[in-house]
């Protein structure tokens, strides 16, 4: 019995509260439990609304742990979550999860995990796995290159390193980057801890190493620069795609895929911005009209956000649009509210381009299905996403004045560029579905490097093999 439980390595997840967080957290977690080389077992802390969407993936070895939030004015248990709330309340979630620090405490007391993995919104986590003595390491769900672009601005004074050593995903130069950085990172006056220290503590209090959701093959340098910058070892994770999931016969999605069926072979576009980003009813309606412009058939993905009790506008004073413009019918699009199974519409024969905003998942999730991009980028790291993809030679950029300002005929025109055009985008996709695919298909080098570098630290190394 003593073997057998010295041979069980207990892992705490702690994920932002975002689905786009949690998937690639429990997907982890399903590669870890699979391991042949320890008995893993893992426990997914999160709140009960984000929880109750992923209930089917619970298995004997994942456990799905409740974390329960102080109620905050205007922020109920059901906003307890990034999916649909309205962007003017992202400071008060922010501000209850960190309220949150002695329940989670509470929660290592009763699971006494071997090993924490947490997430950069929470750096009070390794904190409160310090006081009991467990080693907590740092899970990036972000790209190794925009995670070192913040923190080259961030930790270095507000450009105090000088330039972003990599031009090709520099945003304008030092200036341009810096502000970029402190607009991103720019509080409400109502935060317990900096929006600009989150990061950089994160890092800095991840034991001995860092975990990244990325390939070698695909951001090495970034990788490099990142373990340079945070004087740690940088552990890549592999692309860890999630599956769509079962697509039920005559459910919306099963619609989605007979009506890719229907069309010709490269023929559409995907357009999607993420689970976390809500259209104002300009952009809405500039995205409409440049869809149309385009010629191109579509899928688009919308979603809308639950209105705040109050019923008030968004901190950036435009409200976020409820509904489609008014009158808009295409008649070679198809308008999906709410999910659609992004991963299977980008591996169908009909999908030609993606038109994203280039969150880290969605970039990884077109790679790996060797789709070219028509890059939006409309806030935090998905500029930086973007003008990697473009670095990489997998997307055209939708031009833009300022991110998240764009027009039609700019939308119309890139993706032309790309379905009537961009061959040379295609073959590199290709070159790239290679790589990434067969990073995610064969990780176990990967998972068990870093299953063995988590048993080292908690002193259970000798029960897994170094790769």
């Amino acid at each position: 019995m003593a073997q057998a439980e010295r041979e069980r390595l207990r892992v705490l997840m702690f994920p932002w509260l975002a689905h786009g967080h949690i998937n690639p957290y429990l997907e982890l977690a399903t590669r870890l439990t699979s391991s042949s080389q320890i008995d893993v077992v893992v426990h997914l802390v999160s709140t009960p609304v984000n929880l109750a969407a992923v209930a089917h993936r619970r298995t004997d070895r994942i456990s799905l742990v409740e974390l329960r939030l102080p109620e905050l004015p205007d922020l109920p248990p059901a906003l307890h979550t990034t999916k649909r709330l309205p962007p003017r309340l992202m400071p008060a979630l922010k501000r209850a999860c960190d309220l949150a620090a002695p329940a989670f405490g509470a929660l290592l007391d009763e699971l006494s995990p071997d090993v924490v993995l947490y997430d950069f919104i929470q750096p009070w986590a390794p904190l409160e796995a310090a006081a009991r003595g467990v080693p907590a390491v740092h899970f990036s769900t972000c790209s190794a290159a925009a995670t070192a672009f913040f923190l080259h601005f961030l930790d270095g004074g507000g450009g105090g390193r000088g330039e972003f050593p990599f031009e090709a995903t520099s945003l304008g130069g030092a200036e341009e980057d810096a502000r970029y950085t402190m607009l991103t990172c720019r509080d409400d006056g109502t935060a317990l801890l900096p929006e600009g220290e989150r990061l950089p503590l994160s890092f800095a209090r991840s034991s001995v190493f860092v975990a990244v959701k990325t390939c070698v093959e695909i951001e090495s340098k970034y990788m490099d620069y990142l373990s340079k910058l945070v004087g740690k070892e940088i552990v890549p994770c592999g692309p860890l795609l999630v599956d769509s999931g079962e697509v039920g016969a005559g459910s919306e999605a099963d619609g989605v895929m007979r009506w890719l069926d229907g069309q010709e072979p490269g023929s559409v576009v995907l357009v999607s911005f993420g689970s976390e980003y809500f259209m104002t009813e300009k952009q809405l309606a500039e995205m409409a009209r440049g869809l149309e412009l385009s010629g191109a058939a579509f899928v688009w993905v919308v979603r809308f956000p639950q209105r705040s009790p109050d019923g008030d506008e968004d901190d950036h004073g435009a409200a976020a649009a409820r509904a489609m413009p008014p009158g808009f019918a295409p008649a070679r699009g198809l308008v999906v509210e709410g999910w659609a199974p992004q991963r299977r519409v980008l591996s169908h024969r009909s999908c030609g381009a993606f038109l994203t905003h280039c969150g880290w998942s969605s970039v990884m999730e077109s790679l790996s299905a060797g789709v070219p991009m028509v890059a939006l980028p409309l806030h935090i790291d998905q500029p930086v996403g973007a003008n990697l993809a473009a670095e990489l030679g997998v997307a055209a950029r939708v031009r833009q004045e300022r991110f998240g300002e764009f027009e039609a005929e700019e939308v119309a025109r890139a993706v032309r560029s790309v379905m009537r055009g961009g061959e040379a985008l295609r073959r590199r996709a290709a070159e790239l579905r290679e790589v990434v695919a067969r990073r995610d298909a064969e990780c176990d080098e990967q998972i068990g490097a870093l299953l063995h570098r988590m048993a080292r630290l908690c002193g259970k190394a000798q029960a897994v093999q170094p790769n």
